[in-house]
């Protein structure tokens, strides 16, 4: 039986392979005999299509496609992301929604593109929408659905977002720490040093922290997407901060939500954005930046360092390597040196 339950959530998924693809997904069930009936059901039908019994699958209105797609997320990811997602649809559906998904092309995406930019849009908007539009789709070729995604092979072009992401210099980052208040500190020391979202911080519990092991890591155990599920080495700076966060620990979590006073121990913090204001303000540094920004410096640095594009993928769990690979553009300086060392290693050559 490969029936199972994902960490954070209620149902049960089956994950299997028929003529060497796997097929993975939940059953929206809680009843674990349900659940492995919906798996056998799943499989009878495979082994019906390749015998040539099944007609093939209708392909259904992108409206319709999304809103199956909602109620997924809704169920299975946090109310803000269901609340981004619905969103990006309502936007997406002012042109795809009577369209079937297999109708929906390279072209009218880039119409999309520039239909949104005309309304005055920001390019960070657009891009939000069109990887819903992605995911969906996905998703779409995953249930057969679909041949393949308008999006495969780069066929279509994200929009360059300019200004939007920062990365810190290392005296900058001196100087923010100096500013922030304690828990701030913690988290930002975590982002920079290990490239978590400010949300995974959050969530962080005593158990997710492995620090007796031989390797300390944090297991993430739920976030933006699949891969988000991960196990993050811990770095030597990082290792004080959760050593002492476990410690100190009162409850389920290490960063336990503010009320007045005091604390609620039983759920996370949600929010740091008043603090890192104060911490800006108090630091004096400039031009400013967001806090999510501190995981863009880390990405920046992995980088820099030489990281290769698929380990940092992994250690900041992105879907697809078009996220990681943005870091590579930020990197501005490393590049500048390795065109330095290339000039030094042809004038030496030169003067031989």
């Amino acid at each position: 039986m490969t029936i199972y339950k994902q960490p954070g959530s209620p149902y049960y998924y089956y994950d299997f392979y028929f003529e060497k693809r796997r097929y993975q997904a939940s059953t929206h069930l809680r009843n674990k005999t349900v659940a492995h009936r919906v798996e056998c059901i799943k499989k009878a039908e495979l082994a019906q299509r390749r015998a040539g019994i099944l007609p093939k699958k209708q392909v259904p209105l992108f409206r319709d496609f999304a809103d199956r797609f909602l109620h997924t997320v809704k169920i299975e990811r946090r109310a803000n992301t269901h609340r981004a997602y619905l969103s990006c649809v309502r936007n997406l559906e002012a042109i795809f929604g009577r369209k079937y998904l297999d109708e929906i092309t390279p072209e009218m995406i880039r119409d999309f593109k520039e239909t949104r930019l005309a309304l005055q849009r920001s390019p960070a908007t657009i891009n939000r929408d069109l990887s819903c539009l992605r995911q969906i789709l996905g998703i779409a070729v995953k249930e057969e659905l679909i041949q393949r995604s308008p999006f495969f092979a780069g066929r279509v072009e994200f929009l360059r977002e300019k200004g939007r992401e920062r990365t810190l210099s290392f005296g900058e980052e001196r100087k923010y720490l100096r500013a922030a208040a304690p828990v701030l500190r913690d988290v930002a020391i975590i982002m920079v040093e290990m490239g978590l979202r400010p949300g995974e911080i959050f969530q962080l519990r005593g158990e997710d922290v492995h620090i007796e092991s031989s390797a300390p890591y944090v297991h993430v155990r739920e976030g933006k997407s699949d891969r988000a599920v991960r196990d993050v080495p811990i770095t030597s700076r990082a290792l004080p901060v959760l050593n002492r966060r476990v410690s100190r620990a009162k409850g389920a979590y290490l960063f336990p939500r503010r009320i007045g006073n005091g604390y609620d121990r039983s759920r996370p913090m949600t929010e740091l954005e008043p603090a890192h204001q104060r911490a800006l303000r108090k630091s004096g540094i400039e031009p400013p930046f967001r806090l999510y920004d501190l995981r863009h410096t880390y990405g920046t640095r992995a980088i820099e360092a030489g990281i290769d594009v698929f380990s940092v993928a992994k250690l900041m769990g992105h879907a697809d390597l078009d996220t990681t690979q943005r870091y590579v553009h930020l990197s501005k300086g490393h590049l500048e040196e390795a065109q330095k060392k290339i000039e030094r290693f042809r004038t030496r050559q030169r003067s031989l």
